[in-house]
């Protein structure tokens, strides 16, 4: 076992003595905010946890334009506006926490354990330059709020028990504060155990996993004015299982240490200040041998070993200038990542993955708010980036004698040098009005700059599988040429909220520069105008600049038909080219959506809700995406409040038992094969919450 994990099991050990399970209130997903136009939403995730399944990719889903792409049961990846992984920020209760693996069995959503988390809130594009560089697809924050107690009683809690009949056996978690006006201490812990899945054809998803995480607030309230935080947070996935790839986990260990400190009122120059230091570490074991058969030699199998560190900190300042608010500050992020592919022994080292990468973005943004007369607010926002990145161990011989620069010579206009430094001006230019009629109204206009990332700019990994007797090259060779993207986004919305009715609807058109496309090298061949010599069978896995658009509309609506019964609908549709090969991009979704009922009475509530999506048939044929077949789920729930401290809750998902995969593909990297994961079949599910 971990040395680190013993604080996380020490406090679930203390936590987890009372049996009782998490609750959800089961209110539906509402857009929250000033202009509730659909480009942000803000829910409590209790929620969100209305599900048999509170792994946190799979539970955000709920949120219309949410998706999340599966290789497993645990390390769901985010999917917004048909963008991914470094595309979208994800900050998690302000700090940063980056995966171990290359291929992402460990989203830093796999690190973001939602019973620990009190609310969280998803921006969809660009609605500010102050949460950090790029998230040109959106932003997700999981965000932790300081206790409040009441008076005469200096403590709190909550213990929770959950099981599901089909996935997740075992769901624990419980959250203890204690603390006045001067402090408080908040521990928590959180432990599951899932077994695989079956799907709704009656088939078992190797999906199984082990999950402990725990974490510790410590906070200081001199006054109502200011706050200093200190927290330290431990996740250990063990024994996950991934059907979709040709490696297992055995071991994700990810720590976070953060200080942030929060003060308002502070002069007349300054108002408030909010300033943000941590570090985090990520520990990842994979290989194709210890948690499956292998039916190969021992001489084939391989285990990957990878270490990730990320250091970050972030001073923003909040000045008042008339009726202008100024949210001006400096950033910086430092991220490093090694990733070695070795033989089961360990003593043969085969390529280094990921050769001692380093990337560093170093800050400074100023955005203003202006408001005016008639519920009018203009924002602007500019930001400047410095990003460099260089692979430390580019030349350096694996005991198999390869390097990584060697894979990355394959590119024919590579000049041998893998140092990076870009820098960049983002800028965000945005109105809001509430009208006459109630209406909200935003329109934007944006150009971001979203850097290339570790992997694509450095990973390395050749090698050539054989099947059927046909030879195939299945490397997998980052580009240290690339240039950052550049999104040119226009965001326009209308939204409502009335006594009985709420509704909105958005549209987004990104017209986007250097987009970094992954593909096969066969696509991209001089033969083809490209920068890659033809193999004869050429299933390389590489990544080069394009141009390309994406597009799309997201709309929801509610309507409360008396106070008990409220009925509602969401839906989302995204479409995105690549015009400089004129051909789809990968993963854009299909129209989807859910509609739901609600009844709710004073005691209890039951809802159910119809999830749905369209067939997808406009793919990327080139690099072997799959088409979608159309589908849809019928999920029913409800929750009894025994009294002011007990509730139960309980409900079924995919009822109807259906087969279904969603339109998201992956590829994998060993085999350079495109696969879908069907989702689980029909889950009943039940939880009991008790609050102290």
């Amino acid at each position: 076992m971990h040395k680190r994990t013993k604080l996380s099991l020490a406090i679930l050990s203390v936590l987890s003595v009372s049996h009782a399970a998490y609750a959800s209130e089961l209110q539906t997903v509402s857009v929250t905010g000033e202009a509730p136009a659909a480009q942000q939403t803000t829910v409590d995730t209790e929620n969100l946890l209305s599900t048999s399944n509170s792994e946190t990719g799979t539970t955000l889903r709920q949120i219309n334009g949410v998706d999340a792409s599966r290789m497993g049961g645990h390390g769901v990846d985010l999917v917004i506006r048909g963008q991914k992984e470094s595309q979208l920020n994800i900050l998690i209760d302000g700090a940063k926490i980056e995966g171990g693996c290359p291929n992402r069995m460990d989203p830093p959503t796999a690190y973001a354990e939602l019973s620990s988390i009190d609310k969280v809130t998803v921006i969809k594009g660009v609605q500010s330059v102050t949460y950090g560089s790029g998230g040109t697809g959106g932003t997700v924050l999981f965000e932790r709020i300081a206790p409040t107690f009441e008076e005469g009683k200096p403590y709190q809690g909550q213990v929770n028990l959950g099981t599901t009949s089909n996935g997740v056996k075992q769901d624990i978690n419980a959250t203890v504060s204690a603390g006045g006006d001067k402090g408080y201490i908040v521990v928590q812990g959180a432990k599951k155990s899932a077994d695989s899945y079956k799907d709704g054809n009656g088939e078992i998803v190797r999906s199984s996993y082990e999950s402990e995480q725990a974490h510790i607030d410590l906070g200081w309230t001199p006054n109502e004015n200011h706050e200093l935080r200190l927290s330290y947070e431990n996740t250990l996935v063990e024994d996950a299982l991934f059907q979709g790839a040709a490696m297992d986990s055995p071991e994700s260990d990810g720590t976070t240490v953060r200080l942030r400190y929060k003060g308002e009122k502070i002069n007349d120059v300054i108002q408030s200040i909010d300033a943000d230091v941590y570090s985090s570490e990520v520990d990842h074991l994979m290989d194709n041998y210890s948690l499956r058969v292998n039916p190969n030699p021992e001489s084939m199998w391989a285990k990957n070993v990878t270490n990730v560190t990320t250091d970050g900190a972030k001073l923003k300042l909040t000045s008042m200038v008339g009726h202008t608010q100024l949210d001006y500050g400096v950033q910086y992020e430092d991220i490093g990542k090694q990733a070695t592919l070795q033989n089961a022994a360990g003593t043969n080292t085969l390529w280094f993955m990921w050769p001692d990468v380093e990337t560093t973005t170093k800050s400074v943004f100023a955005e203003s708010t202006s408001f005016f007369k008639n519920n009018q607010k203009v924002i602007l926002g500019l930001r400047y980036d410095n990003y460099t990145a260089d692979a430390n161990d580019a030349d350096l011989a694996s005991d198999a004698g390869k390097t990584a620069i060697s894979q990355y010579n394959r590119y024919t206009d590579f000049d041998g040098d893998t140092n990076v430094d870009q820098s960049n001006v983002n800028l965000l230019a945005r109105y809001e009005k509430k009208l006459d009629n109630g209406i909200n109204f935003y329109t934007g206009i944006s150009r971001t700059h979203r850097y290339a990332d570790a992997t694509e700019l450095y990973i390395a990994k050749g090698g050539t599988m054989t099947k059927d007797g046909v030879t195939s090259d299945v490397s997998w060779i980052g580009n240290p040429d690339l240039n950052p993207e550049q999104h040119n986004q226009i965001d326009i919305g209308f939204g409502q909220t009335g006594k009985q009715n709420s509704w909105s609807v958005s549209a987004y058109y990104d017209d986007v520069s250097d987009y970094i496309l992954r593909d096969f090298g066969k696509n991209q061949s001089t033969e083809l105008g490209g920068l890659l010599p033809t193999a004869t069978v050429d299933k390389r896995i590489v990544y080069l600049n394009k141009d390309a658009r994406i597009m799309g509309i997201d709309a929801a609506s509610s309507y409360a038909i008396n106070t008990h019964l409220t009925l509602g609908v969401n839906a989302s549709l995204t479409k995105g080219f690549n015009d400089t090969d004129d051909r789809n991009l990968s993963n854009i979704p299909p129209l989807s959506g859910d509609v739901y009922a609600q009844y709710q009475e004073s005691n209890w509530n039951a809802g159910a809700r119809f999830n749905f999506a369209k067939k997808q048939t406009v793919v990327n044929d080139e690099f072997g995406e799959l088409e979608t077949a159309a589908w849809n789920t019928l999920d029913i729930y409800g929750q009894y409040k025994v009294n002011k401290s007990i509730s139960i809750s309980a409900g079924v998902d995919n009822l109807t038992d259906r087969g279904y995969e969603t339109y998201l593909n992956r590829v994998d990297s060993l085999s350079g094969n495109t696969y879908k994961l069907f989702e689980p079949g029909r889950t009943a599910w039940a939880k009991v919450s008790a609050k102290f």
